[in-house]
Order: C-alpha cells, then structure tokens, then sequence
C-alpha cells in the first residue's frame, strides 16, 4: 500500500496541512501512523478519506458534521453526491476526486465505473469537457510537482486512451465523406489523448480520419500526405515552443498547401507563427464543430 506524508495530502487534496493537522486533533478525522522520528505517515485509505471529506465540504456539509458520520453514512453521502446530477461543480468535483482515488489506488474497476456512469449522463463530449479534460490538468500539474507517480500518471493516460479508441471503434463509417484529416504529433510530442478526443469528435461528424499518432517523422507525414490529399491537416502542440516547433509550422505551411492546416494548444508565440502561416488555430470544441460544419466540394 502507498504511504503518503501530510505534504502529500496537502498537495494532492489542495487542503493545508494545518488544517489537516486540526481535523486529526479536534475531529480524529484521519489516524496516521508515525516514524521512529514523529513523522505522520499516511496509506491510500486515509487518502480516499481525506478526499471524500473535501467532496462533501464541498457539498456544504460542516467538518463537525462529517466527522460525526459513520462508516456507513459516510459512504453513502458520497454515493449520494456521484448519482446526483452533474449539473453543479460540487458533483463535477466529486467526481473528479473519486477518480484521482482510482488512480492513486490503480483501481481499474472504479475508473470505468466512473467513465460509464459520466458518459451515460453526459455524453462524450461532455465528459471530456468537464470531467476528463480538468482530471487531466490537475493530474498533469501533480505529476510535475512529483505528487503522482509516473505509473500513476501511465494508468491514467491509458485507461482514458483505451476508452477513446473503443468509442471510435463504435461509430459507424461512412462510404463517403467530404472532408478527410490527417492526425498527427510532430516527433517531440507524447501526449495524444487531446489529439485522440479530436479524432472521435471529426469520425462523429462522418469524417474521414487517417490517425497517426505520436513523433511522427515528418518524413513519413510527407509521404502520408502526398499519398492520401488530406482536406485537413491537424496537430496538437503541448510542449514549450522552442526553435524547430516554428520550423514545423512553416514547413507544414509551405509544404500542404493544398490543405487546411488546423494546431490546437501552444503558447502565444506559436500561436503568432501560425497566424502568420495563416494556419488555423483552434482553441475550443466549438471551434473545431465550425470546421466540421463546412461543406467541402467533394
């Protein structure tokens, strides 16, 4: 079992480890262990706990309250909070910290009952949005604080991969179709699972879609492109822009320019070298639907 010390809680919770310390002594809300040295030393249990109590602060419940719970209703306030509707933050919420519960503990099983229960509700789309999107921040921001493992950060990158690719696997395909896309990341890029999202949201929309992936070799995405005569040429940047991130751009810019090059995230600067390639650059689902919407002369 992973052990955690109240830094820790602090970080991953975003309560303060003081206010942490005066619930353990006032409330007796988590019993830590101690090292021979009289450090506190937390496991996943008081971690689920501590998120759990944060959920049902957040739902207006006082600490006092909390506190006087038993196990059982304890478990079934938070029950009571994911099965509501996802109208409010306090649910999105709730959510969102029982899943960092899943990743933390690798629970496979409750993940995907979460990511069952949210598209049933929601939708895809908005699960991704409010949900998926905003777990992916916050984990992303942990994992370079060193508050999440790298395994930790991997299990949920994947489960979430996993879900995409069957949900794209699901729909249904078009004889034909009057846009096509190409999908790639340049050949510094990991993270794909934005790029992915973007993938099932232009097969939805009885698009062609040729996916790529991740370092893609410009070389072979020369080859790739020659080859199928994209309508749509479309990356994400999500690493900090540096000189060959600018030398893509114009390449891509200069090279397809029977096609519509489209770039989602990158800082200001990367966004002024794209503009200046009057590459689009797209920053909101919506944005992306607009596209999606044009009619191409087949």
């Amino acid at each position: 079992m992973a052990l955690y010390s109240i830094k820790d809680l602090e970080r991953i919770s975003s309560t303060k480890a003081h206010t942490i310390r005066i619930w353990e002594q006032r409330y007796n809300l988590l019993d830590p262990e101690r090292t021979d040295t009289n450090i506190r030393i937390y496991n996943s249990t008081q971690l689920k706990k501590l998120l759990n109590v944060c959920t049902l602060l957040d739902k207006g419940l006082k600490i006092s309250r909390i506190s006087q719970l038993t196990k059982e209703q304890f478990a079934r306030e938070i029950d009571h909070v994911i099965a509501e509707s996802f109208q409010g933050d306090v649910h999105i919420e709730a959510i969102i910290n029982t899943a960092l519960i899943a990743i933390n503990t690798y629970d496979t099983a409750l993940f995907n009952e979460l990511f069952a229960n949210a598209v049933k509700r929601l939708g895809l789309r908005k699960t991704y949005e409010r949900i998926i999107y905003p777990l992916l921040v916050r984990t992303g921001l942990m994992w370079i604080k060193d508050d999440l493992l790298p395994s930790q950060e991997h299990f949920l990158s994947n489960l979430i991969r996993q879900k995409l690719f069957a949900a794209i696997d699901s729909l249904p395909r078009l004889p034909e179709a009057d846009q096509t896309w190409v999908l790639f990341l340049n050949e510094d890029e990991d993270h794909e699972i934005g790029l992915l999202f973007a993938h099932y949201l232009i097969r939805q929309y009885g698009k062609n879609v040729v996916y790529l992936g991740a370092r893609v070799p410009y070389d072979d995405l020369f080859t790739v492109i020659s080859q199928v005569k994209p309508t749509h040429i479309y990356s994400f940047l999500t690493i900090p822009f540096h000189d060959q991130t600018e030398t893509l751009l114009d390449n891509l810019a200069s090279d397809f320019q029977g096609s519509s090059v489209c770039i989602s995230g990158g800082i200001e600067r990367a966004r002024k070298v794209a503009e200046r390639n009057k590459i689009s650059c797209i920053q909101t689902i919506e944005q992306l639907i607009e596209i999606l919407n044009i009619k191409n002369a087949s």
